[in-house]
């Protein structure tokens, strides 16, 4: 057998020829195209048969495989016995014909190319577009793994496939690489199945299916496809009663725990209910054990892998997104976020769309999108955080990840069943995720496709679960935290409904709708907006009030400074008090940040305009000789508290 890749032929027999139908002791025929009848199932990188120590069994006896022409590529799942008599090692083999210089007669020989590795099936998605190939190969293991790589991995040389191949076990002869590539580039399996490039609900001839990246569930014809074949996010250990008694046990009786996992399995239920996103942030001080609720939400999914942190760019969290689309996306300590980002990060992941990006071409590339509930947490609340970096948060921003406070009796906790306090209570958790986990969100999608008839009438029970008396709304942003809160709390009941919790009936929706009344507390009264624009006037003129504006009838300053530089307007006193006659570039200045007519309106909305023109919001006044249009502003008492009194 010869390895040199000069006995390479210049132009390969057509494919037909090219299939081998090799016979080894461990299956009836070992050649792809006998498998691609046989599958042993869709799952995009699961483990599939039993494993074998190399370092223990002996090797079978080899077989001499039946090759009917030569040249030829066939697939040995055992030893065989090579053509000049000695023992080949299980894998995939190129049989060929070398002519020496001068003689009369070719030469057999045979040629390991890679580790056993087999091609089941070609894939496609649901638009005919983004083909590739099922492929089954065993790991130095003796596990056998299965893989949907996409076709355009085989551009150019192939050395991103080479290396997605060589991370995930196969061995391959570097010097029989091309080999390898032909091979697989002219495989033509009969068998077709629909590749799913993310994760989430999919919809396909035989009805709705889940994608993951280890498993489909709904459909035999679909995997997911991905360039990248390793995915830890979705890993899995113990089982549901294990999780049910040590785990979801534990969180009865604390409402902060029991909102955790309901978010957690909120994912598949925003494709299925028309909602972009819901977020909610965990806020409270250090050590009272915001990190086990995101462990317990997270062991939903998978295991301690699932958990990211706020440090990293808007572009890598959009990928992570992406990914974990219709699931959960759960991000620690949002100090680690920069300041000036977070504002812009939070609108993209609540909206569900990432950047429109070029691409190579110069054509606009699709844009990643997805749906995820989002659960965050940190020592400070969104307005704080993004305050250090002197940016002012937006209502939009504040509605798409609401702040939930975190003070309870024992930190996070409430009871504490069986344990002293909340440190060992907290242990007791992480120990107990550490064993279960990864096990929940399936069945949770499971027991949701089995109950297909009640699916298209979720959007009415959300409505109606929004509607309650604990979810009463007094304006629009508060309305749509409300429906946020209520499909959370939707979640959780259902979950309760298909005994995966062991919950009490109510307990979910409990906790949600507390969360809903501590998110208004928090947040305080009257339209976030609105709000922040009063702030904004009132705390421009605390800090520029004798710098930037004068007596309007020259009279003194309480701290007699005259000369006014960068003038904002003047200021005139009445017996309801100071009133501040802005400029139309000063009220901007105040305003930056909010759009200046929205800015108007909630301060006319307020009271806070005392005099106009009719028809208008400000007034021609004049001073020292000149006619100015100002904007005649006088603030009441109670901003800082959110309570805007007209006068």
């Amino acid at each position: 057998m010869s390895d040199d890749p000069r006995t390479i032929p210049d132009a390969l027999p057509d494919t037909e020829k090219l299939e081998g139908t090799g016979r080894t002791s461990g299956h009836d025929v070992a050649s792809s195209r006998s498998l691609d009848e046989r599958s042993e199932g869709t799952a995009g990188t699961s483990l599939v048969g039993e494993a074998i120590d190399p370092l223990t069994a002996p090797p079978p006896k080899p077989l001499r495989p039946r090759i009917k022409h030569r040249p030829a590529f066939m697939t040995h799942d055992d030893y065989i016995t090579t053509c000049d008599g000695g023992t080949g090692r299980p894998g995939l083999y190129y049989h060929g014909l070398k002519r020496a210089r001068g003689d009369s007669e070719a030469t057999e020989y045979d040629q390991w190319l890679c580790s056993p590795i087999h091609v089941q099936a070609l894939t496609s998605d649901e638009r005919a577009e983004n083909f590739g190939l099922m492929l089954r190969f065993r790991n130095p293991y003796g596990q056998w793994r299965e893989w949907a790589m996409p076709m355009h991995l085989l551009k150019g040389n192939g050395e991103e496939l080479r290396g997605e191949l060589l991370a995930m076990g196969v061995r391959i002869d570097p010097g029989a690489h091309k080999l390898l590539h032909i091979w697989l580039s002219r495989r033509e399996p009969r068998r077709r199945l629909i590749a799913a490039a993310r994760v989430g609900w999919h919809s396909t001839p035989q009805g709705r299916a889940f994608v993951m990246p280890r498993q489909t569930l709904g459909a035999d014809d679909v995997i997911f496809q991905s360039g990248h074949a390793v995915h830890d996010e979705f890993i899995s250990r113990g089982d549901i009663p294990g999780w049910r008694s040590e785990v979801a046990a534990l969180c009865s009786g604390n409402p902060l725990l029991v909102l955790a996992v309901s978010s957690a399995l909120t994912g598949p239920l925003l494709s299925l209910t028309n909602r972009a996103g819901v977020g909610l942030h965990f806020v409270g001080d250090s050590s009272t054990g915001k990190s086990t609720l995101l462990q317990v939400a997270g062991s939903v999914w998978g295991g301690a892998g699932f958990i990211r942190t706020w440090r990293a760019t808007g572009n890598g969290l959009e990928g992570i997104a992406a990914g974990l689309n219709d699931t959960c996306l759960i991000l620690d300590e949002i100090g680690e976020a920069s300041p000036h980002e977070v504002g812009n990060i939070i609108y993209a992941l609540g909206n569900g769309t990432g950047k429109t990006r070029a691409a190579r071409s110069g054509s606009a590339r699709l844009a990643a999108r997805w749906r995820v509930p989002l659960l965050s947490s940190g020592e400070r609340s969104l307005v704080a955080h993004m305050a250090e970096g002197g940016k002012r948060s937006k209502a939009g921003q504040g509605v798409r990840l609401l702040d939930i406070p975190v003070s309870r009796q024992h930190g996070v906790f409430d009871t504490l069943h069986h344990l002293p306090d909340g440190r060992a209570f907290s242990d007791h958790l992480k120990g107990a995720v550490s064993r279960h986990h990864g096990l929940l969100g399936p069945e949770f999608i499971k027991h949701l496709l089995a109950d297909e008839k009640s699916l298209a009438y979720l959007p009415d029970r959300l409505n109606d679960f929004s509607r309650m008396e604990g979810f009463r709304a007094r304006d629009s942003l508060e309305g749509r935290a409300a429906t946020s809160l209520a499909l959370i709390g939707m979640a959780g009941e259902a979950a309760t409904d298909y005994g995966l919790t062991g919950w009490e009936p109510g307990e979910a929706l409990n906790a949600a709708m507390a969360a809903y009344a501590n998110w208004k507390d928090f947040r305080g009264e009257g339209q976030t907006e609105t709000r922040q624009i009063l702030q904004a006037v009132e705390s421009f003129i605390t800090r520029h009030g004798d710098a930037r504006f004068a007596g309007i009838n020259n009279e003194p300053s309480v701290t007699g400074v005259s000369v006014v530089r960068e003038r904002a307007g003047w200021w005139r006193d009445t017996l309801e008090g100071r009133v501040y006659l802005f400029t139309a570039d000063g009220l901007h200045e105040a305003l930056q940040g909010f759009d200046f007519k929205r800015g108007l309106t909630a301060l006319d909305e307020a009271g806070w305009i005392v005099e106009r023109d009719r028809d208008k919001r400000s007034k021609k006044i004049r001073v020292s000789g000149g006619l100015y249009n100002l904007y005649c502003i006088r603030p009441t008492q109670g901003v800082s508290d959110g309570h805007c009194r007209s006068v």
